[in-house]
């Protein structure tokens, strides 16, 4: 079967500009050629009229979470309902993502294949099954855990098909977002039946035990000033507040940091990327295991837990060394951290990024796409270039994730976004594999798997 994506601008993913109002024919699954319009005859094709609209290559996201039958996170919590899971790659592909990577971390290869056969979006899992890793998501949590994710290593989900180790010390293990938005929240509720928000406890976090992650960092006027600001004075001491952060905290911190040097051998021997934890608390090791043989990726550059200056200051130390530089978007624009955008636009300026990707922000992240449209609205980096960073530098970075995707050329897999150049959030129709499975906006309801 033929289709042509009709008339639309087209960002082809390689970095340049957009060549103004072309067709790209797609023939089954493949890109057949991209011409100006009118210079190929596909009488009996079916036509996508991208008219005023911009065609890019389909996003490739390589640090999601929640999106795998299976352990949420890399500290083992209980599975989502498998419909949570099929809601949230639903989500992810109304937003251009065609391929993305589960770095949830202990996803079974057969739970992998179940769920990309369930879904139109192709995707791939990560596994951060290593000794050390699996020692910190026992001590963080482990609820999910089955003897089989135990005995799954790291080491067979690569021979299974994981095509890459992640996400290494995640926040669930190494105090950062998920201890916020999870597991401190919770302890305070079961103490206190009061329920706080994730930036409630990471204040509280942050007085006690620092951005990095440290007991030496304990400020008691600000533990009394979050508690205040959480509604919880009366209700929790400090020394309550500090006994609770530190004992969600610091039981698996060292043994999750110990975690990185580990992988990072590992995947060396393997032949593996591996995206790791990147943030204040866990800065110093990352920078320790860097310059090394192994492709390392360094996930959320822009975590909140650093300051600006710092952020770029240790992501440029890390480009020196040959680190791949991720940013996710999180929730910077909807959320309550207004100093996100502020990271993230540094970043962007100083010529640090090198891919984008969303990470899980408590299940409220923004659309990579909302981040471009903003970013380069801004001014802080071009069209091309940061729709590159989304597509083509991942497929890269990753080469079992995304193989011939990720560009819009000749040869390639025919994943595909159109969307809106006014509002770059606004999608209206995807493809994957030469199949149409999101138009106008809208999830075509019998596209319930896609071929291999």
């Amino acid at each position: 079967m033929t289709t042509v994506v009709r008339g639309g601008d087209l960002v082809d993913g390689l970095g340049g500009d957009p060549r103004r109002g072309v067709d790209v024919v797609v023939e089954g699954g493949t890109i057949r050629e991209v011409v100006e319009p009118g210079n190929g005859e596909y009488p009996s094709a079916e036509v996508v009229d991208a008219s005023g609209l911009l065609v890019i290559p389909g996003l490739i996201n390589n640090h999601t979470h929640g999106t795998a039958y299976g352990p949420l996170f890399p500290s083992g919590h209980e599975p989502l309902p498998v419909a949570q899971v099929d809601a949230n790659l639903d989500r992810h592909l109304l937003e251009g993502t065609t391929t993305l990577l589960c770095v949830d971390g202990f996803i079974t290869a057969e739970a992998a294949a179940r769920t990309d056969e369930a879904h139109p979006i192709t995707v791939k899992a990560a596994s951060c099954n290593t000794p050390a890793c699996l020692e910190a998501a026992a001590i963080a949590d482990g609820g999910g855990l089955t003897d089989e994710h135990r005995a799954f290593t790291a080491r067979r989900a690569v021979a299974e098909g994981a095509v890459a180790l992640g996400e290494i010390g995640a926040g669930h293990t190494l105090g950062g977002g998920g201890a916020s938005y999870l597991y401190i929240p919770e302890q305070i509720a079961r103490r206190t039946g009061v329920t706080v928000s994730a930036v409630q406890a990471n204040d509280l976090k942050v007085a006690v035990l620092g951005r990095h992650i440290s007991t030496s960092a304990f400020d008691r006027d600000a533990v009394e000033e979050a508690l205040a600001g959480a509604g919880l004075a009366g209700k929790l001491s400090v020394e309550d507040a500090r006994e609770i952060v530190s004992r969600v905290v610091l039981p698996a911190f060292d043994v999750a940091l110990r975690g990185l040097a580990e992988a990072a051998e590992l995947g060396r021997d393997l032949g593996v990327p591996v995206l790791v934890h990147n943030a204040a608390a866990s800065m110093t090791q990352v920078a320790a295991i860097a310059g090394t043989d192994v492709r390392l990726v360094a996930g959320h550059s822009n975590h909140p837990s650093f300051t600006t200056r710092e952020a770029v200051r240790h992501a440029e130390s890390l480009k020196e060394k040959g680190v791949v530089v991720d940013v996710s978007v999180l929730d910077t624009f909807g959320g309550e951290r207004p100093h996100l955008t502020d990271l993230l636009y540094a970043l962007f300026e100083a010529g640090l990024v090198d891919t984008i990707s969303t990470d899980y922000a408590a299940g409220r992240h923004d659309p990579i796409l909302l981040a471009i449209d903003r970013a380069t609205r801004a001014g802080v980096v071009g069209l091309g270039e940061a729709v590159a960073m989304a597509t083509s530098a991942v497929a890269d970075v990753f080469p079992g994730l995304a193989p011939r995707r990720g560009r819009v050329v000749p040869g390639a897999v025919a994943d595909l976004v159109v969307t809106s150049p006014a509002a770059l959030e606004n999608v209206r129709t995807v493809m994957i594999g030469g199949k149409v499975v999101v138009r106008e906006g809208r999830r075509v309801a019998h596209e319930a798997s896609h071929d291999r």
